[in-house]
């Protein structure tokens, strides 16, 4: 009983090893790739970048020495300086609120506090609202990076799978087949029997080059665990394509982004004379005196205005102006790629489906063929010669059907990925 229960323990082990071998696999794949690395940068960018307008309520903690009046050692020994610890609560509908609390250190090391100040800084003009739908389209690309490097992962790593398991039995098959045909070539006098059996010697040949090259590329993580893989992989396809259905997808995550895109391009253009006009920054202050004790209050004014440029302000205009024309034409030519790419993995589907309907007609021509050669063969009515090229016939045409099979489960999986909206 004991030796019963370890060896099963050992198999459900064993088991939990297959089962996530796939995981383990893709996961290693991921990491080893360079673009996915950098659209996970890029997601990050673009989720810190879109923070700042969704969440203004976190606030901005600096600490800082004041302008001239740095903290410094020398010949001369130590110079007072002045820290100013800020809280700032940035892009409150389109402004800053910052608190500062100087602190002062003194030649002796002493310590005293500066008198604290509140300001609420904010641009004349602002876009907050386009330059958050940015910032969303921003982070929507990079999801849809992510997402691209993902699928294209997944069905280079399915691919290669099937093709380790379809190019292993293609090799052993052909390897088989050549032993038979070289013994049925030296046994053969007739001359079209003989022109025969050396045309498929020669196929086989090639046949096994083919599978020889292919495998050869492949990498041994597959080679070695191709079986269990393969079973991964098949045990996986349903879970791959429940998002298909018979209803059009809303669109992908790229399609999305050039909406937002689109939205935020048509807000900058209602506001196409920004570039020709000052943005003054106004700022309004608060200061507690803490030696008078009594609270000022100051309103300042800055600006800076380019009378005179070179044409970069009308070329900001005329951007206004024509990026949504243009991100208009991109959000045009993605929407009828999408529509396009599914209509053209579903004809290729069709297309498939025919052809295992047309090669299972073949298996089973070739498979009564086959039975009638053996009868044939065993009343002397039939050669050896014909009874084994039937049967190599029959063996190539199986492992056709295997193969329209595999190139089925890889085009559902891109049509799934069309289907998926990677969020």
């Amino acid at each position: 009983m004991r030796r019963l229960y370890f060896a099963f323990v050992l198999f459900l082990a064993a088991a939990a090893g297959w089962a996530d071998s796939w995981d383990r696999l893709y996961a290693s794949r991921l990491e080893a790739s360079a673009t996915y690395l950098e659209a996970k940068l890029a997601l990050k960018s673009a989720e810190v970048a879109l923070a700042y307008y969704l969440k203004p309520y976190i606030p901005t903690v600096t600490i800082a020495t004041s302008t001239g009046t740095a903290l410094s050692l020398g010949a001369g020994g130590f110079t007072a300086g002045v820290l100013t610890p800020s809280v700032t609560f940035e892009n409150i509908l389109g402004a800053d609120l910052s608190l500062k609390a100087p602190v002062k250190a003194s030649s002796s090391g002493g310590l005293s506090l500066g008198n604290p100040s509140l300001s609420l800084t904010r641009d004349l003009f602002v876009e907050t609202s386009a330059d958050r739908l940015d910032a969303e389209a921003d982070l929507m690309t990079a999801k849809a990076a992510i997402k691209k490097v993902k699928d294209a992962v997944r069905i280079d790593l399915a691919t290669e799978i099937l093709n380790a398991t379809y190019y292993t039995q293609l090799l052993e098959a052909n390897k088989g087949d050549l032993v038979v045909l070289e013994r049925v070539r030296k046994a053969t006098v007739n001359p079209t029997q003989l022109r025969e059996l050396e045309r498929r010697v020669l196929g086989a040949q090639k046949s096994v080059l083919i599978a020889s090259n292919t495998l050869a590329n492949l990498g041994e993580d597959i080679k070695n665990s191709a079986d269990s893989l393969y079973e991964d992989v098949l045990r996986m396809q349903a879970t791959w394509t429940a998002a298909i259905d018979e209803n059009m997808p809303d669109g992908s995550l790229a399609i999305r982004a050039l909406e937002i895109s689109l939205e935020a391009a048509r807000k900058r253009e209602g506001f196409s004379i920004l570039p020709y006009l000052p943005n003054p920054s106004f700022t309004t202050s608060l200061t507690y005196d803490m030696d008078n004790k009594q609270i000022d209050w100051g309103l300042s004014i800055s600006l800076s205005y380019k009378a005179i440029d070179k044409g970069e302000r009308s070329l900001n205009a005329l951007k206004r102006g024509e990026y949504p024309k243009i991100i208009g034409l991109k959000l045009e030519d993605a929407r009828k790629a999408f529509v396009d790419g599914i209509r053209k993995t579903k004809d290729t589907l069709k297309i498939l489906d025919l052809d295992k309907q047309l090669q299972e007609l073949d298996i089973a021509d070739a498979q009564d063929y086959v039975t009638l050669l053996e009868r044939l063969y065993k009343g002397g009515y039939a050669s050896e010669e014909d009874l084994v090229i039937a049967q190599i016939d029959l063996s190539v045409e199986k492992l056709d059907a295997r193969k329209i099979s595999h190139d089925m489960l890889i085009q559902t999986l891109n049509l799934a990925n069309y289907y998926d909206s990677g969020e």
